[in-house]
């Protein structure tokens, strides 16, 4: 199974972030787009807490590091 992901601009900003769009193509060959945040500006909140996310890795554990968590 191969996928093919493309970043594609405009570049925009919602409270919090800045978000660009995604081009993945799927396992039928079928293009789909999505939001993704490509920055973070101020902190992030989980349930509640302060939560300053890495804002990429190589895996999803690593987006969420126990470093990356201030008070859980």
């Amino acid at each position: 199974m191969s996928r093919n992901i493309q970043y594609d601009e405009p570049i925009a900003y919602t409270t919090g972030a800045y978000i660009q769009p995604l081009r993945v193509l799927d396992e039928d060959g079928t293009d789909r787009w999505f939001w993704i945040v490509s920055e973070f500006d101020g902190d992030t909140f989980l349930d509640g807490d302060t939560f300053n996310p890495a804002e990429n890795s190589l895996t999803k554990q690593e987006l969420l590091t126990v470093d990356s968590i201030k008070s859980r």
